[in-house]
């Protein structure tokens, strides 16, 4: 199910209003849980088109961010279940299982996953600031917060990185993988270089003058 749609259900769901706190939380958590983990498939199904590594990586990285988020939801809600907490089965964790759909074989098909990722980790923020009214832990009501403030980072990378290969040259490898050009400010995020337009910002709060915003000419 679309997140936006999940989110909406949710928090516009007159009986949310009617159950006790501790329900309330429960359905909360859980409808946070099917979210993160929603975004997590949608950034592996991008990041696994490239054979661009820092990209393919990037996109890794921010669903493992993602991951944890839903496992520490996870960890709230069964602590709030009642009694002796089951043993929980030995194992290897599952395999992070990117979203399914066509192949990405084309620069539109590629723009069009970024599109529904986008709109799947929108879908989150909205949840999670929205939800924080909803929930009486304060714990809990921070964690959300938080979680709204890492999407909205992953959002500002991400959406960098689709106007910088928009309308690039990309050609199809034998592997079926999409080869765009290089992007040298996603690999030196791994560095610890400041983005670009960061820079700016820095350099505008600091009094200076920006040399121009770059990401407005791919607007």
């Amino acid at each position: 199910m679309d997140t936006l749609q999940l989110a909406n259900d949710l928090l516009s769901d007159a009986s949310l209003d009617a159950a006790t706190p501790r329900e309330r939380t429960r359905q909360i958590l859980k409808t946070a849980i099917e979210i993160e983990q929603n975004v997590e498939a949608r950034y592996l199904r991008v990041g696994r088109a490239f054979t661009y590594g820092p990209i393919r990586r990037l996109f890794e990285e921010y669903a493992a961010e993602v991951r944890d988020h839903a496992r520490i939801l996870s960890r709230h809600l069964r602590d709030m279940r009642e009694g002796p907490r089951p043993a929980k089965p030995a194992g290897r964790r599952r395999r992070p299982r990117a979203a399914e759909g066509a192949p990405i074989l084309t620069p539109p098909a590629l723009y069009q996953a970024f599109d529904e990722a986008f709109r799947c980790a929108e879908g989150a923020i909205l949840f999670h600031r929205r939800s924080m009214e909803q929930v009486d832990d304060r714990y809990l009501r921070k964690f959300m917060d938080i979680l709204a403030n890492d999407h909205s980072f992953h959002l500002d990378i991400l959406g960098h990185l689709l106007a910088d290969i928009r309308d690039r040259p990309m050609h199809l490898t034998p592997g079926r993988k999409l080869a765009p050009v290089d992007v040298p400010w996603v690999a030196a995020l791994f560095e610890g270089v400041v983005p670009p337009w960061c820079r700016e910002s820095e350099a505008k709060t600091e009094g200076g003058e920006a040399p121009g915003n770059w990401f407005i000419n791919y607007i």
